[in-house]
């Protein structure tokens, strides 16, 4: 046998690693420029619609590249910030990793069967809420969903659901906006409405129906959610969306409140802490329930515009003056 062929073939085979490594590194190049460069600076206002809850609002705030921005606190990911928290270490890794301790994970059988009224947390930040004879989730992800672990494994629920007649989905993360959950709602409840912020029509109307989603910007009611029973009100909270590398608040974020009768639920999704919580008590003095998410919030150079601590969630509770 020729003893130069095997030498050629793996010449090609460097040659093609290399090249493919010099790709990877001149998009990674590209990316951290980009990241470098880019910046946002408020030029425009998405034109309110009728149906604002605020007289002052003069609609949502939108950057020089069309993207939607936090009113008070702009902010974009930094791939650079990324890499910098990953190699910087977690100094509550092992603190985490030594606490055993989980919380008890109960059979709801019973009540997703009956006519109560009661809000039931599924996991992370989904929620099961039924309130005025109206059964709503919010930011359902069941099951396994990729790229996401559980510490504390939940059973999918969906089979125990007897009705869902909205969806409401703060934003477009993907442990808050799940497909593989969202089809097979929408698959097993025909009259479901999927209710999120503007620009997620493309994405829930594939997954969905067209027909069956609603979306509305900040200070805003949804229409036709259902008649005089239940009002739901889409808000401001400090936070980003984004789910793929060239999308980043394309797709606008927000939190809920939930009225019906004399109950109010306020649904805070993912936020950092901001006056944003202050302006929720001057709309709705009277909220009975305050939803509020504290997970991934150290180190805070890196988590507080998105995420609040224990004592951030603490003074949102008493801000929004809920009960």
């Amino acid at each position: 046998m020729p003893t130069g062929r095997p030498a050629k073939e793996v010449k090609k085979w460097l040659q093609r690693i290399s090249f493919f490594l010099l790709v990877i590194l001149a998009v990674f190049g590209v990316l951290i420029f980009v990241d470098h460069v880019d910046y946002q600076q408020q030029t425009s206002r998405l034109t309110p619609n009728p149906a604002i809850i605020k007289s002052d609002w003069r609609g949502n705030p939108l950057d020089q590249e069309g993207r939607f921005m936090n009113d008070e606190f702009p902010f974009l990911p930094k791939l650079t910030d990324l890499i910098r928290w990953r190699l910087s270490g977690n100094p509550f890794e092992n603190e985490k990793r030594s606490d055993t301790d989980r919380i008890e994970v109960r059979d709801p059988s019973e009540f997703l069967a009956s006519n109560r009224e009661g809000i039931l947390w599924l996991g992370h930040a989904s929620m099961f809420i039924r309130v005025g004879g109206v059964s709503i989730l919010i930011d359902p992800v069941f099951g396994e969903p990729t790229f996401l672990r559980r510490l504390v494994p939940v059973e999918s629920p969906l089979e125990k659901i007897t009705a869902i007649d909205f969806v409401l989905l703060s934003h477009d993360h993907r442990d808050h906006m799940d497909e593989a959950t969202l089809r097979s709602i929408a698959q097993r409840f025909p009259d479901a409405k999927f209710l999120a912020g503007i620009g997620s029509e493309e994405l829930l109307s594939e997954w969905a129906g067209s027909e069956r989603i609603q979306t509305a910007g900040w200070f805003q009611k949804f229409f036709k959610t259902a008649g005089d029973a239940l009002s739901i009100y889409f808000l401001p909270v400090r936070h980003w969306s984004r789910r793929g590398l060239f999308d980043t608040n394309e797709r606008l974020w927000g939190g809920y409140v939930i009225e019906s009768g004399d109950t109010r639920i306020y649904f805070g999704g993912d936020s950092g802490y901001g006056r944003h919580y202050r302006e929720v008590a001057e709309i709705f003095p009277d909220l009975d329930y305050f939803i509020i998410g504290i997970g991934a919030y150290e180190p805070r150079w890196f988590m507080e515009p998105n995420h609040n601590s224990p004592a951030d969630a603490l003074k949102a509770f008493a801000d929004s003056g809920a009960r």
